[in-house]
């Protein structure tokens, strides 16, 4: 088949006349090329294939097109040796416009060829490089290809939007938890921004008629369905709370009801129960990480409470008794936290320990150093608690408040 013409060239009158399939005949093309014989060529070829084509002869009209196109292009095709601005540099304003969506961009030349030109095309975010004259079998299919790679691209990007706004409307924010009568919380949640996929880690802390719960979770997988999931899990947990059970008892109901209703999910969750008048506080856990109980000045220490994950229909262990003094602090997260390829789970933990232990003594400042410390270089999303109680008690020695029963482990 003959290419498509070059500069200098009269243009081919395309016999191509049948749209890719798949790509849709809608879809809407930016043609910039300064060579009119070139925009007619692949204008032309591009018409008859059934997409709607806007052209351009610079870089100022492509970006003038672009802001006054309805819709705005899906795709730019884009000469690189343009006058005034270049191809290349056409390409970097256009992802760089805040104004504008994602656009992919299809390289054309006729000239600038050799390799390095076509490696500074494909790292400044070219989807593809043709080299003119082009088949019109070849634009089209690199056309065709291009923009199913986009629209699925975008979906993904919708799909993560959707899921991040359902979590946001899910996860209450600082101000409505702060409002707990004996407690000072702080609460944190940071998305794994790098991942196009979601988590399902929440937190929750209200109050009950023994006190205040306080639980964080994470539904395992990452998937819009582990956000719909966790939302669910958010909702029959105060459910099972305002009905007055105990924290073990509140995840044995929420496994059954995760065996009987999402059977190939499972999920962690760790559920406290304190009462700020008397500092006494029922932990439960279901695959989670135990919580740290902070005495500031003194230390953190890991409770010693374990049990199943949800979702398994197993039966849990009864709460763990604790105190926490005026002045203390419970700390509870996801594993987005800490957890790291290669690095033993372990050491992280205590890593945690000893960290918390001497850092802030208040809710607000620990959630920030924590945060600032090990949400960089993190892969999974990050759901962090953090309770202290209120008053002025200058908390004993570690070993004198506790029995042996309830005593933290290290």
């Amino acid at each position: 088949m003959e290419g498509l013409c070059g500069p200098g060239v009269g243009p081919y009158r395309p016999r191509v006349t049948v749209a890719v399939p798949g790509t849709g005949a809608e879809a809407t093309i930016l043609l910039v090329d300064d060579h009119e014989p070139n925009r007619f060529a692949m204008g032309s070829v591009l018409r008859r294939a059934g997409y709607r084509v806007v052209e351009a002869a610079s870089g100022h009209e492509a970006l003038a097109a672009l802001h006054r196109s309805d819709p705005v292009p899906e795709l730019a095709i884009i000469d690189v040796r343009l006058p005034g601005v270049s191809g290349f540099e056409l390409a970097r304003r256009i992802a760089a416009d805040a104004k504008l969506p994602r656009i992919p961009v299809v390289h054309v030349s006729a000239e600038a060829n050799d390799a390095r030109d076509r490696v500074e095309g494909l790292e400044g975010g070219a989807s593809a490089y043709l080299a003119s004259p082009v088949a019109p079998e070849e634009l089209l299919a690199t056309v065709g290809m291009v923009l199913a790679a986009g629209r699925e691209a975008r979906a993904a990007r919708d799909e993560r939007r959707f899921a991040f706004e359902l979590q946001r409307a899910f996860l209450p924010p600082p101000e409505k938890l702060a409002a707990l009568d004996g407690v000072d919380l702080a609460v944190g949640y940071v998305p794994a921004m790098a991942r196009l996929e979601l988590g399902g880690d929440f937190y929750a802390a209200f109050a009950v008629e023994r006190g205040v719960l306080l639980a964080v979770g994470d539904v395992v997988g990452h998937s819009l369905a582990a956000a719909t999931v966790m939302v669910e899990l958010r909702h029959v947990l105060r459910a099972y709370a305002l009905e007055g059970h105990p924290p073990h008892r509140i995840l044995e109901l929420m496994d059954g009801l995760l065996a009987h209703f999402h059977p190939e999910v499972t999920a962690t969750m760790c559920l406290a129960i304190l009462d700020p008048r008397t500092g006494a506080v029922e932990v439960a856990n279901a695959g989670h990480f135990p919580p740290l109980l902070i005495s500031p000045g003194q230390g953190a220490d890991y409770l010693h409470v374990h049990g199943p994950l949800l979702g398994l229909n197993l039966a849990h262990q009864q709460a763990t008794g604790a105190r926490l003094a005026p002045g203390e602090m419970l700390l509870m997260v996801t594993d987005g936290l800490i957890e790291r390829p290669r690095v033993d789970l372990a050491d992280s933990l205590e890593d945690l320990r000893e960290r918390a232990g001497r850092g802030p003594s208040t809710p607000d400042s620990l959630r920030d150093d924590l945060l600032q410390h090990y949400s960089r270089g993190a892969e999974d999303d990050i759901a962090l608690l953090a309770v202290r109680r209120q008053g002025t008690e200058v908390p004993g020695p570690r070993g004198s408040r506790r029995p042996a029963a309830e005593q933290p482990m290290r």
